[in-house]
């Protein structure tokens, strides 16, 4: 059960993508009513520098600016010293989430690369919302992907919470081999096992989902059990998404849904923002 006073944790450096980040987290805050806390990282020697006051002061102003104007609830924001990750993933401890931008190129350029995304991701001790630059105003829809294992609850929990906390649909994904992707297809031949594979897919689907629709019943939900890896099933339901739901690791007698690398992949590529759920 999520503490209702934890904060939602926004990484700030006055680029583009971290005020964007900004807006995603104020919108979610508002959405669960929790607080929100932004955080700016001045890398070491730019905080020994004449020039760290003077960026502290501008970081800050602009995100007091952007909470205010977005209407936020409860805010604090905050700037310190050290390396962008070790404080990111630091602040996490006690945080509902952790919103950061894809990339950083504002004044402190470190604090949301990358790299920098891919290891608070990676570490941090909540979910982490990576937000991408493309704006979907017309998505009406988010997309959590599941395996069928215990592994994938959380990430299953998250989703639902956010469609019933945002009134958002939710797609649920569960991406998986069959005979079919085995090399004796690329013959021309079809196993006649093929269908059963699928429907076993989908009956495993719509077990996995049931106590979760049954928790959020104000949810609309679609489920769709498709015969490609999950990485594939995944990036493909992003490009019509808003946000794209996973488990930070996964486990099961099919593919891995939500193994790292599966993770990993959907930072990079999906064409949506991205939640990482431990």
């Amino acid at each position: 059960m999520t503490d209702d006073t934890a904060p939602v944790l926004v990484g700030i450096d006055g680029s583009d993508h971290s005020i964007r980040a900004l807006h995603w987290a104020v919108a979610y805050a508002r959405a669960v009513g929790a607080p929100l806390s932004a955080v700016g990282v001045i890398p070491e020697d730019l905080a020994a520098s004449e020039a760290a006051d003077e960026v502290e002061e501008s970081l800050v102003a602009e995100a007091r600016g952007i909470l205010e104007a977005d209407g936020a609830l409860t805010y604090d924001v905050n700037v310190h010293p050290g390396k962008p990750v070790e404080q990111l993933v630091r602040a996490s401890e006690g945080a509902r989430a952790v919103v950061m931008g894809s990339q950083g190129h504002g004044t402190i350029a470190d604090l949301v690369v990358g790299s920098v995304s891919q290891h608070v991701a990676r570490h941090a001790a909540c979910p982490v919302v990576v937000v991408r630059e493309q704006e979907r105003p017309d998505a009406d829809h988010i997309v959590v992907g599941t395996d069928g294992s215990e592994e994938s609850g959380p990430a299953l929990d998250w989703a639902f919470a956010y469609a019933a906390a945002t009134g958002v649909e939710l797609s649920v994904v569960y991406g998986f081999r069959t005979s079919a992707s085995s090399p004796a297809t690329l013959s021309g031949y079809i196993p006649t096992n093929v269908g059963e594979e699928i429907a076993a897919g989908e009956a495993l689907l719509a077990e996995v989902v049931a106590p979760y629709a049954a928790r959020y019943p104000g949810v609309v939900v679609r489920q769709d059990a498709v015969p490609v890896p999950a990485s594939v099933a995944l990036a493909d339901a992003s490009q019509t998404a808003a946000l794209v739901v996973v488990g930070s690791r996964g486990r099961g007698a099919f593919e891995g849904m939500l193994l790292g690398s599966v993770s990993q992949r959907l930072l990079h590529h999906a064409r949506c923002s991205v939640a990482v759920v431990r």
